[in-house]
């Protein structure tokens, strides 16, 4: 019996007629624990982003630009309706569910799984199309067997040698917001700050440095809700030191009970309606962004410092690890290709290949291998913790996948006539690093040359921006995407995520994107510059560096420090369209990356590094 027959059973006995599953957990996480990867476990589908929809007759998925062509490929033969979100003419799944349904009928979505301003629009929106709700049968429980437990790492600490600043004088820091604001008590449920806020870690989800929790913080306490048996007896010394009581995490909702005569501070858009059920709304004074979410935003000198050494750290990994590529290329080049024109998920089918294999025709590097590789070059790093992500080595076709995932029934062999698009990054104990190269593995064509320079050009533009203060992304994002809506082309994602210290890859409210977020830059915040372009069943492009916002020089101006250091492929670039001044970036950029890093390698490395020069 399929998995989605069993949630059919759950929802016949409870009467329902629609079930929605996002892809979240209680706490609002992008990346979440196995624990709450419903949608996956129901759908096949195992992008980051998305929502699955199930009738008793029907079933449909939704998701961002991001994952349009890896959820084709996943949802193959499952008899799940994709709609890409984003495309013009395409409904959203409310609207869907309401076509489906007829008056009277349920449609059900647990409230964990929902923040509470997302949960009243939900219920809003079905009792104008007198469609009835429930939002407290937990059916994903009934159908899921042989569910995960919550996860169960251990906690620790996270040293204020590299986070620049004591748990106590963040707690402080909150509750001097708290008295301005004349409110009596945080509560928090975003485990990147919760993290953030204790100077603690944990590997409760997977490249994510959190750990399942609440927290509270009123003007005398600090309570942090958690699995007791993930707390080590030093681990439990460091939170008596800086007067942090623990109860257990299944004790929230009782603690939200007694504090009725208390003024409350919520993120509506991140804490989940179960808890807002349990509290007094007149209590609620607050429902905005966390204040811990801007002060963590705001990286201190200590954690610049960590940030700027993480890059180096990272680029002579990069440096080692595009040597050893280069290397290994050039010793398995073979004059015949047979998979030229062959789509990568289908060579499996293709028995005419069998007579190359062994013969040194098929490349031993794959996508699998590579990542393998890099990995082990970034672990001779000292402080090097592990991957801030699951590295996203995409050869050919692949790279057009924005976020592929390579399996072992997807790991294609790198062959000497297209491009390999790799984006990963690190965790050191000093800082977080997301990075994407695109190289050419043979040569390229004018058009894959032509694609990348005018990817090239927006990074630089935005990279060079000069802007005032008070600007937010969605200002910027045009910079990077003109020279590709001059020549038609376009790319789905946005061009910048905030990237978190030594915790999760992407965090916090400020990014570029075109469409408004009201975050304005400030100095001292973090994230990443990376335009793109993709070409289906061909090749991606992106080129992604980590870009520090700074003060300018200018009274009232601030710009980007580019951080990232590692050489952009010059066999990709049509210098014939770059005009002086992007030139002058490239070379200045170059000088930069051999200057920092030079005094960390060998003679042959160095002489490998120059000659990359542009």
């Amino acid at each position: 019996m399929k998995k989605i027959d069993f949630l059919r059973e759950a929802m016949h006995r409870h009467n329902v007629h629609a079930c929605i599953i996002p892809n979240t957990d209680p706490h609002g996480s992008e990346y979440i624990a196995e624990h709450w990867q419903a949608l996956k476990y129901f759908s096949g589908f195992t992008g980051s982003a998305g929502t699955l929809v199930v009738t008793l007759r029907d079933t449909a998925l939704w998701t961002d630009s991001r994952y349009h062509l890896q959820a084709e490929i996943e949802l193959q033969n499952a008899g799940i309706t994709l709609f890409k979100e984003g495309l013009e003419g395409v409904p959203g799944y409310l609207q869907w569910i309401s076509s489906k349904l007829n008056e009277g009928e349920t449609v059900a979505f647990h409230d964990t799984l929902f923040p509470a301003h997302k949960l009243f629009f939900h219920k809003n929106y079905f009792w104008n199309q007198g469609i009835e709700f429930n939002s407290t049968i937990d059916m994903i429980n009934e159908a899921w067997t042989n569910r995960p437990p919550l996860p169960k790492s251990p906690i620790f600490i996270h040293p204020e040698k590299y986070a620049g600043q004591s748990a106590t004088d963040k707690i402080k820091a909150v509750r001097r917001t708290l008295t301005e604001k004349h409110i009596d008590c945080l509560l928090i449920n975003a485990l990147d700050e919760i993290v953030w806020m204790l100077n603690i870690r944990a590997c409760d989800v997977e490249y994510n440095l959190t750990c399942i929790a609440y927290l509270a913080i009123d003007t005398e306490k600090t309570i942090l809700f958690i699995d007791k048996e993930k707390v080590s007896s030093a681990v439990y010394d460091y939170f008596i030191q800086h007067k942090i009581m623990l109860k257990n995490y299944t004790d929230f909702e009782i603690y939200l009970q007694n504090i009725d005569k208390q003024t409350i501070w919520i993120d509506e858009a991140k804490m989940n309606a179960s808890i807002y059920r349990h509290l007094n709304a007149d209590n609620i004074k607050a429902r905005t962004t966390s204040p811990i979410q801007h002060l963590k935003s705001l990286n201190n000198d200590t954690q610049i410092a960590g940030i700027r050494l993480a890059a180096q750290k990272d680029g002579v990994a990069l440096v080692r690890f595009l040597m050893w590529l280069e290397k290994s290329l050039n010793e398995n080049k073979s004059p015949l290709n047979p998979l030229k024109g062959t789509s990568l998920t289908q060579t499996d089918s293709h028995p005419e290949l069998a007579p190359f294999r062994g013969l040194g025709v098929e490349s031993p590097l794959t996508e699998l291998s590579i990542a393998d590789q890099l990995h082990e070059f970034r672990k001779e790093q000292e402080l090097f913790f592990g991957d801030s992500f699951a590295t996203i080595a995409g050869y050919a076709e692949h790279g057009a996948i924005v976020h592929y995932h390579t399996t072992e029934n997807t790991n294609a062999s790198l062959l000497p006539d297209n491009l390999l698009l790799l984006d990963s990054g690190a965790h050191y104990w000093h800082g977080t690093t997301d990075i994407t190269r695109t190289i050419a593995v043979g040569t390229p064509t004018d058009r894959q040359k032509r694609d990348f320079t005018l990817v090239l050009k927006g990074h630089i533009a935005l990279a060079q921006a000069v802007f005032p203060v008070g600007t937010c992304g969605y200002q910027l994002d045009v910079l990077a995407r003109k020279a590709l809506w001059d020549d038609g082309l376009n790319y789905g994602h946005g061009t910048g995520h905030g990237i978190g210290y030594f915790s999760c890859v992407h965090e916090g409210n400020h990014n570029i994107r075109p469409k408004g977020n009201a975050v304005p830059f400030e100095a001292g915040m973090l994230l990443s510059n990376e335009p793109g372009v993709y070409r289906e069943e061909e090749y991606g492009i992106r080129t992604e560096n980590m870009v520090l916002v700074k003060n300018a020089g200018k009274d009232g101006f601030l710009c980007f420090e580019t951080v990232s250091l590692c050489p952009i492929d010059k066999q990709l670039i049509d210098f014939s369209i770059l005009n002086d001044n992007e030139k002058k970036w490239l070379k200045d950029y170059h000088q930069r990356i051999v200057k920092e890093l030079n005094k960390f390698l060998t003679e042959e490395e160095k002489e490998w590094l120059k000659k990359q020069a542009p």
